[in-house]
């Protein structure tokens, strides 16, 4: 699939995601939560699909709190940073001030043979936005975990992803999320075996897959929830 047809799928889907708004909570003592990123953060991998970790998180964020969770599920299987810019991020300036904000963004744009540095101009610009757009919300941003460990790199290796590029895009991550007051959530330090990725296609990651990175971001994220108003 050519990226132009990715972009009218993204476009078309983004349509189907942003009518779900609040679905997950409401009230007036709700939390907002806005998830941006690709077809990990619609959950694929998962099953059922509410296993996916953005639904995870968004439990685990109610059951901190002990209040109702408005989830807005953005993300666009296949996106890359372009797309989530230019689709999730505009989408997210007229929906309001998340209390929460997620952003996976990278492995996509690695695997496209992407430079670094035109991934970090636009994930400063991103940043830059969501800040805007909500200025105290907790945001939260994951590095990639070193996909050359993942099976299909190790039996095929790929000349886009090698560890230099995979460690070259996170400290690039690292970069930007230390600029916008955000919280880094360090995947590329959790074990990749696996039992963390989906038998179904060798990429996404499994139920056990999308708990860890549940988890991973809940620890960062869970210690600023008692500040939210």
């Amino acid at each position: 699939m050519t990226y132009p047809c990715r972009r009218i799928f993204a476009l078309l889907l983004t349509i189907l995601t942003s009518a779900v708004i609040g679905c997950g909570g409401g009230g007036s003592n709700s939390i907002d939560y806005a998830a941006l990123g690709a077809s990990d953060v619609t959950g694929v991998g998962a099953v059922p699909i509410t296993n996916g970790y953005v639904y995870l998180i968004e439990d685990g964020i109610q059951q901190e709190t002990n209040r109702g969770v408005a989830l807005e599920n953005l993300g666009i299987p296949g996106a890359q940073i372009g797309a989530i810019q230019s689709v999730e991020v505009e989408i997210l300036k007229r929906s309001g001030q998340p209390n929460v904000i997620t952003l996976s963004t990278g492995a996509n744009d690695l695997i496209a043979g992407d430079s670094i540095d035109g991934f970090e101009r636009k994930l400063g610009e991103i940043l830059s936005d969501l800040r805007s757009i909500s200025p105290n919300a907790i945001l939260a941003v994951s590095n990639l975990p070193d996909l050359t460990q993942l099976e299909r790199f190790r039996e095929r290796p790929d000349r886009d992803v090698t560890l230099a590029r995979v460690q070259g895009y996170n400290r690039a991550i690292a970069r930007q999320v230390a600029g916008a007051r955000a919280l880094l959530v360090d995947l590329y330090s959790v074990p990749l075996n696996d039992s963390l990725v989906s038998d179904v296609d060798g990429f996404h990651p499994s139920n056990a897959g999308h708990r860890a990175i549940a988890n991973a971001f809940l620890a960062v994220i869970d210690p600023f929830l008692a500040g939210l108003e």
